[in-house]
């Protein structure tokens, strides 16, 4: 009977005008391993211990209507799933990002051409890296390039990187040539909106806006980012002028297979307290979590995919931080760097399924404390001089 009512179902949407529904998703599941150790703080270190986590599974439902004349619009919702426990958070307790709400971790309505679409709604800005860097998303799971980009330094995990709400965004189409799929964006955030006394919308919120330019011609690919956010005016936190820039190149030196590099500066003003100076929340140990003072940072990360045959890939990552300057004087901030790599592979069963495997290291310096960030990644918060470690092993299927 369920049988008979699909096909009548497409038979309908055959012979109709309804927009074509289209649902997708991917699932990928783990069995890991995650810990912290040699941490400059006694007493946080993390033991090793054994999980089974969610890799960031997600289903997408989107709608697409041709107006005719080359014109097209409809709806694009990806919410993410939490198969390790159906809920918000995770084995851990922590929160798994995106995984809250119906469109959580992109929903937008879009109308558009060949020459570029317009789309407005909860997206992914600073996050893609295209054929620059899959390895963690669409290969192994977990790799140390975005964990770096967004939780080195001088801070910027909750406020340029990954996606934004309230996003107005133009993207280019085919017709662009080498430059299609480069975009420019802004996004108004909802306190922007919300009323309080005797504050000014600019007083309440904090407009953020970038670009991405992509570029592909033969075997080169290349892409630039930038992201700027003014400030958030706030009687009871500290408040900052952010900007971000990132700048890679690759090479497709055979068919599946790149190399390529990337590098990236970001800079925090501290407009509530110019003369502070620099602290990152647990700088000095679990109890302190100001976030205070101007700096600056930056890095760079080289990556590799090889194939070695349609079945078999080899991925690999190095990722290194350096220190960063602090406050008015630029002042550099000793040991507050790290490195990070990724080493691990992926074995195609299908064209939609494979099996993969990796091992992946965050070595702090003694006034350094990034993580591994994202759905079910981390087990918890490391402090200063931690290095970081996190093995997997899972099933990746797309649908």
């Amino acid at each position: 009977m369920m049988k008979k009512t699909l096909v009548a179902v497409a038979a309908l949407a055959a012979t109709s005008s309804f927009a074509q529904v289209t649902l997708t998703g991917r699932a990928d599941m783990q069995y890991s391993t995650y810990g912290a150790s040699g941490s400059a703080w006694a007493n946080t270190d993390m033991a090793t211990r054994s999980r089974v986590v969610d890799g960031g599974s997600r289903i997408t439902f989107a709608t697409n209507e041709d107006l005719g004349g080359g014109l097209k619009a409809g709806v694009y919702c990806e919410s993410g799933l939490n198969i390790d426990k159906g809920a918000a958070t995770g084995q851990s307790g922590l929160a798994a990002s995106s995984t809250s709400e119906w469109c959580s971790r992109e929903g937008r309505v879009f109308i558009g051409n060949n020459t570029a679409e317009l789309r407005i709604g909860r997206q992914n800005n600073w996050w893609g890296q295209g054929e620059l860097n899959d390895t963690g998303s669409n290969k192994v799971g977990v790799d140390v390039s975005s964990n770096v980009f967004n939780n080195h330094g001088s801070g910027t995990t909750s406020t340029l990187n990954t996606r934004f709400d309230n996003t107005i965004k133009v993207v280019g189409g085919s017709d662009l040539g080498q430059f299609a799929g480069s975009e420019v964006w802004m996004s108004i955030p909802s306190a922007y909106e919300q009323a309080a006394n005797s504050l000014t919308p600019s007083d309440r919120g904090q407009i953020v806006n970038g670009f991405t330019i992509k570029y592909s011609l033969g075997n080169l690919v290349a892409q630039i980012d930038a992201v700027n956010a003014n400030t958030i005016t706030s009687a009871t936190a500290n408040t900052f002028d952010r900007t971000m820039q990132r700048y890679g190149v690759g090479y497709k030196y055979a068919p599946g297979s790149i190399i390529s590099g990337q590098y990236y500066a970001k800079e925090r003003t501290d407009k509530s307290n110019a003369a502070a100076a620099y602290r990152n929340v647990g700088d000095y140990g679990q109890a302190l979590t100001v976030n205070t003072g101007s700096a600056k940072d930056s890095g760079y990360i080289i990556n590799l995919n090889h194939v070695f045959t349609n079945e078999v890939i080899l991925v690999a990552q190095y990722a290194r931080g350096n220190n960063v300057t602090t406050g008015q004087a630029a002042t550099e901030l000793a040991d507050s760097g790290l490195v990070g790599y990724t080493l691990g592979g992926m074995y195609r069963l299908s064209k939609r399924t494979h099996l993969f495997a990796a091992t992946n290291s965050i070595q702090n310096g003694a006034n350094s404390n990034a993580n591994f960030t994202g759905g079910g990644q981390n087990s918890g918060t490391v402090t200063n001089g931690s290095t970081v470690t996190l093995t997997n092993i899972g099933i990746q299927h797309n649908f």
